[in-house]
């Protein structure tokens, strides 16, 4: 039997690449515990200059009118929607004119490449997505990260600015605070808390002082925070608590899906990543370890209708020699009550008197 045509070889890429992109789909997805439960409830959204969030919050006109009272309406304009930048994710396959034309590997050895390539691919849209979601950088054109979210004030959040409550056109006011909660157990770098404050249950910084503190003061009723993400030192120091305690049984939880382990505080879930600044994943210098106190309910990944993880077909670059096929992802993180959500700021970043070299 002859050489394939490159028809043939180009359909054959198609075809398995329609598979390979679902791996690079899970592996994104399962990648952190807050892509795991956020990342496939994205919704697609329209396009335009920003990405369009509506907010949460009741501004009805309610009154309660006797039997022949005249219904009278009065005009109210009020902030509906926050709008936040985009982010693009892309990264290509490429296969060489060599490779296909000349060489003609047959049909396994150029899946089993091809499938190599996409391993790699998901492994920088994995990182992309962990620098979507705990970048350190604000700027007027950066997308929303947690770090813009949750610990900075009076700063500008999706088009809204916090420290006047204003929206871009400066006019409509928002009718609740933009501004999250934040709990700064450094005191502005005067206090260093270590880990051995956070298990001493005599400590102002015992952790589980600093936890009920961070989350009375975002729940109001049923609606309260729903996870927190964390460094491992972090939440190293909460389990020693439960242990010491013998509560970590009923407080411990693995995730059947992903894998994740958690604790619980109240009905609030509590998990490791390393990319929260003060981690070992994260790439920004820092002397403290944070944790993000999150209510998932107004937390929200968006993507552009049809670019969600979109492969495109093989074809021919026009300028090179070679074969390919990219990825794309359009979207963004945003939040509809940014004071929903908080954070706890310097913690420690390493263990007292135990240290690994």
């Amino acid at each position: 039997m002859g050489a394939r045509s490159l028809t043939e070889v180009l359909t054959d890429l198609n075809i398995c690449t329609a598979a390979f992109k679902e791996d690079v789909v899970r592996v994104v997805t399962q990648d952190t515990f807050i892509s795991s439960r956020l990342l496939k409830k994205s919704r697609a959204v329209s396009g335009g200059k920003y990405i369009s969030q509506p907010l949460d919050y009741g501004s009805g006109n309610a009154r309660a009118m006797g039997e022949y009272d005249e219904i009278t309406l009065s005009p109210e304009e009020t902030m509906d929607e926050a709008q936040f930048n985009w982010k693009w994710i892309n990264d290509t396959v490429v296969l060489s004119e060599k490779k296909i034309d000349i060489q003609n590997v047959g049909k396994e050895q150029l899946i089993n490449l091809t499938e190599h390539k996409y391993k790699t691919l998901a492994r920088t849209f994995k990182e992309k997505f962990e620098e979507l979601l705990f970048a350190t950088t604000i700027g007027t054109n950066a997308p929303e990260s947690l770090y813009s979210i949750c610990t900075t004030q009076n700063n500008t959040v999706g088009g809204i600015d916090a420290s006047t409550g204003l929206g871009g056109s400066g006019t409509i006011v928002l009718p609740f605070d933009w501004n999250p909660k934040i709990l700064d157990v450094s005191a502005s770098g005067t206090v260093t808390v270590t880990f051995d404050d956070l298990i001493n249950p005599a400590s102002k910084y015992y952790i589980e002082n600093i936890m009920q503190v961070i989350y009375g003061a975002l729940a109001v009723g049923n609606d309260t925070p729903t996870i927190a993400v964390t460094t491992q030192v972090v939440w190293d120091a909460y389990e020693k608590v439960l242990r010491a305690d013998k509560r970590f049984d009923s407080a411990y939880n693995q995730s059947a899906d992903a894998g994740f382990d958690t604790l619980k505080f109240r009905n609030m879930l509590i998990a490791v990543d390393e990319n929260v600044p003060g981690g070992s994943l994260n790439t920004d210098s820092t002397t403290y370890s944070y944790m993000y106190i999150l209510n998932e309910n107004y937390l929200h990944f968006r993507h552009k209708k049809g670019k969600d993880f979109t492969a495109s077909k093989w074809k021919k670059a026009e300028k090179q020699h070679v074969y390919f096929s990219e990825m794309n992802w359009w979207g963004g993180f945003t939040t509809s009550r940014r004071d929903k959500q908080g954070c706890v700021y310097g913690l420690p970043t390493t263990r007292n008197s135990l240290s690994v070299t």
